[in-house]
């Protein structure tokens, strides 16, 4: 049986490509939630100066 061997350069730019991955969707995820809350916030500040809460 042949077994593919891992390089040592497989061995260490695939955890950082995760790594990247992941801080990459959660920036992402940030930049999503808080354009989204100005969104919201931009739809109805038309009401806070109306007394309606």
């Amino acid at each position: 049986m042949n077994k593919k061997k891992v390089g040592p350069f497989a061995k260490t730019i695939l955890p950082i490509i995760g790594a990247v991955l992941i801080v990459a969707g959660a920036v992402a995820y940030i930049c999503l939630k808080l354009a989204d809350e100005f969104r919201y916030n931009e739809k109805w500040k038309d009401y806070d100066e109306c007394g309606m809460n």
